[in-house]
């Protein structure tokens, strides 16, 4: 039995814990124990679910940063998201490893399994390279390739070659600066920063945010199913509902244009199941219609994706790669760079479109039944599934227990090593 030590230090929502949950749950069956440093712990309890109670698990704060920066421009690379998470300098980043070796202290692991978790990464390497067997876990875009400079990751704007070097450089002096103060082995580029005993790039090579460029030795074990919760898809009440197409629609209340979208599904010659969070009761009242019913809740996505011709989301993978796997095409409505980035990578493979929210009035309705026709983006969905093997929920543990298998591996070499 060993202990694992799971963290998550960068990013929002719970597309993060929700994977980490599926695995440590085959961990835990398997007689481990599992640390969970988090983030956000306000809705640990909703992403791990029983877990979070159970005897073998721990929960603990991850060490952020939360200074603000003001007046600079929006990321563009790898290198500009750390100095977002204090790698500015290293008199601002050494707090912070600090914490994360204090975590390393109380809890002892073996394994360290980070998932967009650089600071956890590296305050691991200043505490030697026998401490505990690392590996890094997520899609593309949290695991960026082996290129010196990384690539922008707004691949849509044109962006100053000399700025990548510069920023990257500052970022990497950063890192070794403080590695240098614990006697630790330099980095001799940043993309070293998530080197590990094992990536686990949770993604297939089509939908790989940086594309496989710079992964040459990669190995993409495939997006994780849905873990199965929710309710029932209680779609609208209509006349002859059996010959309509349906849309099912998973949206975030704070998306700018979602008025707008929800008056292009009530309008439309389909029926759509809309789950929207944090929408305000007024406007679920104003847009419930015939050919439009809101969930309460999470719907249960199997039974969703299994009478829907079509997803509208916001291109979050989680959701994006469930439709695929199911063989149904998505049309997604990206709400910042990394949603766009995934989202340019699913429209190239044919399985779905995208509509930036300042052209909604323009190409929504158009995209829509474009996405809704039994034609080409359905037949690319169904390709892409066809060629990576369509994963049922009956074997949502099947990715996990290859996963869980591999964990294992690596616990065993370190304990020969």
């Amino acid at each position: 039995m060993a202990r694992i030590l799971m963290a998550w230090e960068l990013g929002g929502g719970m597309g993060h814990v929700v994977p980490l949950s599926q695995l440590a749950q085959v961990l835990i069956d398997r007689g481990h124990q599992v640390d969970f440093v988090l983030r956000d712990l306000a809705g640990a309890c909703d992403g791990l679910g029983a877990l979070a109670k159970h005897p073998r698990v721990r929960l603990w704060q991850a060490p952020i940063w939360t200074a603000q920066l003001q007046g600079v421009a929006p990321p563009i690379s790898y290198a500009e998201l750390l100095f977002h998470a204090g790698y500015l300098d290293a008199r601002r980043l050494l707090s912070l490893v600090q914490a994360w070796r204090n975590l390393f202290d109380a809890i002892q692991p073996q394994l360290l399994l980070a998932d967009h978790a650089p600071t956890a990464m590296l305050a691991a390497r200043t505490m030697g390279t026998m401490s505990m067997a690392t590996a890094v876990i997520g899609t593309g875009f949290f695991i960026p390739p082996a290129l010196a400079p990384l690539p922008s990751f707004r691949e849509w704007e044109r962006v100053d070659p000399a700025r990548l070097v510069q920023t990257e450089a500052r970022a990497l002096a950063t890192c070794n600066a403080l590695l240098g103060q614990f006697e630790a082995a330099p980095l001799a580029a940043l993309h070293q920063l998530v080197a590990a005993d094992q990536q686990f790039l949770l993604t297939w090579p089509e939908l790989d945010h940086y594309g496989s460029s710079g992964r040459q030795h990669a190995q993409y074990w495939g997006p994780l199913p849905a873990r199965e919760q929710g309710g029932a898809a209680l779609w609208p009440a209509s006349t002859a509902p059996e010959s309509r197409p349906r849309l099912f629609a998973y949206l975030k209340g704070e998306y700018g244009g979602v008025e707008r979208v929800l008056q292009c599904l009530r309008a439309g010659p389909w029926l759509s199941l809309v789950h929207v969070t944090g929408l305000r009761p007024d406007m679920r009242q104003r847009f419930t219609h015939a050919n439009l019913a809101f969930s309460d809740g999470p719907v249960a996505m199997a039974e969703a994706l299994g009478q829907a011709q079509a997803v509208l989301c916001h291109a979050g993978s989680g959701t994006v790669c469930t439709a695929l796997q199911a063989g149904v095409p998505v049309l997604m409505l990206p709400m910042h760079a990394e949603q766009l980035l995934f989202a340019r990578r699913v429209s190239a493979a044919r399985a779905g479109l995208y509509v930036l929210e300042a052209d909604l009035a323009k190409q929504l309705p158009a995209a829509m039944q474009q996405v809704m026709v039994a034609g080409e983006l359905r037949s690319g969905a169904q390709a892409l599934a066809a060629r990576h093997g369509a994963t049922p929920a009956a074997e949502v543990g099947g990715v996990c227990v290859r996963l869980a298998l591999r964990c294992e591996a690596l616990l065993a070499a370190r304990e020969l090593a």
